[in-house]
């Protein structure tokens, strides 16, 4: 008789734990379906992953739409190209103040900053031009359009030591130009970024 009660007690709970998993996953369900019917279904970008920099790399991602396959990836190319423009001019402006701030006096800040930046934004620029593509993708929707995306990649020790190289030839730095306390805030301004974009 006790075993009786046992088996049907235990079935009870058995069916009830069923219901509510049941009840959890239609519940689940519907709230997924009010997502999708209020904002659209969830996009998943090819090549997100290769947009994040790392101890590394400065890294972009940029995607473009066309009628034309060709001018999709020369449009993606170009949209990855300027985000990590944008990207490293703040690192460049960031860090040439930073910089600056700290080794040169009020009279003489403004222009070693200009000369700092320049140099800089000529290197970056180059650098961008050559970077090296991680991640390609091109799809075809219904309407016959192809949507590209590019991930690329700058190093950032190779554009470092770039920079170092090209401020400590410069001749109007020379005084002003200390190769190890750049390096120092360059590091730092890099981990910065590499933060930020984990938010």
């Amino acid at each position: 008789m006790r075993k009786s009660t046992l088996n049907k007690t235990l079935s009870v709970v058995a069916l009830a734990g069923v219901l509510s998993f049941s009840s959890c996953s239609s519940n689940k369900k519907a709230a997924e379906q009010q997502v999708k019917k209020s904002f659209g279904e969830e996009v998943k970008l090819p090549c997100l992953s290769e947009s994040y920099d790392d101890a590394d790399y400065f890294k972009a991602m940029g995607t473009a739409n066309s009628i034309n396959a060709q001018n999709a990836r020369t449009g993606a190319w170009d949209a990855a190209k300027s985000m990590l423009l944008r990207r490293l001019g703040g690192f460049v402006s960031g860090l040439s103040a930073d910089y600056t701030r700290s080794v040169s006096g009020d009279a003489k800040q403004d222009k070693v900053q200009r000369l700092i930046e320049s140099e800089m934004n000529t290197l970056v620029q180059k650098e961008i031009n050559d970077a090296e593509k991680t991640c390609e993708k091109i799809f075809v929707d219904e309407a016959g359009n192809y949507n590209s995306f590019i991930a690329i990649r700058v190093p950032k020790k190779e554009l470092l030591n770039k920079i170092l190289d090209k401020l400590s030839d410069n001749e109007e730095l020379s005084i002003e130009f200390n190769r190890e306390q750049f390096r120092k805030y360059a590091d730092e301004k890099m981990k910065q970024m590499q933060e930020q974009q984990k938010r």
